[in-house]
C-alpha cells in the first residue's frame, strides 16, 4: 500500500514528510482491513488464541516505540528518504525468505507439527515486540515480518501464521494510528492523512475479506508466488528516485 502511494500520489502530496503521511494513512487502514480480514480467519477457526493472547500486548508496546522511532532526525525531512529505503530492504528480505520457503515448501510441509515443541511464552512476546516496533517505524501492518518469525521461532503452519497476525494486527493497529497521526502536526498533514485513508479504505477493505478467503482456499505455494511478485514489486519502488 505505501509503495502504490509513493509512486501516485506523489505528484499531488507535498513532498518532503509525504511519507509519514502515507505510513499515518496506512495504519488507518489497516485497523480497518485487518478488522475484515480476521473474522474471516476467526469463522475459519485459523486464528490460534493461545499465541494471541501474548503477541497483542507486546505488539501495542513495540508500536508506540516504532513509531516514536519514525520520528527521529534520521527519518525525517529531506532524511525521510531513508525510511523508504529502510522499507525497501525489509520488502527485499521478506523476497529472499520466502523464495527459500518456496525452494523448501515440500520438506517444510511433510514435518509433523506435533514433533514440533511448543514456543515459550517470552519468544511469542519478543515476536509480538518486533511485530508492532516494524509496525510503528514503517507503516506496515506488521504481518510480513511476524509471519515469517511466528514461522520459524512458534513453529507454526503459514495459514495459522496469517490468521493469528492479522488478529494481532487489529488489536494494535488502532493505537498506531492514532500516535502516528499525532506526530504529523497541525499544517493540514493529518487532513491529509484522513482524506487518503478515506478514498482508499473501501476497495482496500474489499480486497481483506476476498483475501482472507483465498487464503483458505488456493494452495500455499500460488499465496507465497503472488506474494513474491508483489513484495519485489513494492522493493523496487521504494529504491527508485
Amino acid at each position: 500500500m505505501i509503495p502504490a502511494m509513493v509512486w501516485i500520489f506523489s505528484t499531488v502530496v507535498p513532498t518532503g514528510e509525504n511519507v509519514h503521511q502515507f505510513q499515518a494513512a496506512a495504519m488507518i487502514i489497516n485497523f480497518l482491513l485487518s478488522g475484515v480480514a480476521a473474522t474471516r480467519h476467526v469463522k475459519a477457526e485459523a486464528v490460534d488464541f493461545d499465541v494471541w493472547r501474548w503477541l497483542a500486548p507486546a505488539a501495542l508496546t513495540g508500536v508506540v516505540l516504532g513509531v516514536a522511532a519514525s520520528r527521529l532526525p534520521i527519518f525525517t525531512g529531506e532524511n525521510a528518504r531513508y525510511l523508504r529505503y529502510t522499507f525497501g530492504a525489509f520488502q527485499l528480505y521478506v523476497v529472499a525468505y520466502n523464495i527459500r520457503r518456496l525452494r523448501h515448501h515440500s520438506a517444510v510441509r511433510a514435518q509433523p507439527e506435533n514433533e514440533m515443541l511448543p514456543a515459550g511464552r517470552g519468544t511469542k512476546a519478543g515476536v509480538g515486540l518486533v511485530m508492532g516496533f516494524a509496525a510503528g517505524l514503517l507503516g506496515i501492518g506488521g504481518g510480513a515480518l511476524a509471519v515469517p518469525a511466528m514461522q520459524i521461532l512458534l513453529h507454526m503452519r503459514l495459514r495459522k501464521a496469517i490468521a493469528t497476525s492479522t488478529l494481532t494486527i487489529f488489536s494494535v493497529a488502532w493505537l498506531g494510528a492514532i500516535v502516528k497521526n499525532a506526530t504529523l502536526g497541525q499544517d493540514g498533514t493529518v487532513v491529509r492523512s484522513l482524506f487518503l485513508a478515506a478514498i482508499l479504505a473501501p476497495s482496500a477493505m474489499a480486497g481483506a475479506y476476498l483475501g482472507g478467503h483465498l487464503t483458505h482456499k488456493l494452495p500455499g505455494r500460488v499465496v507465497r508466488v503472488a506474494f513474491i511478485l508483489l513484495m519485489s514489486v513494492a522493493a523496487w519502488k521504494m529504491f527508485a528516485p
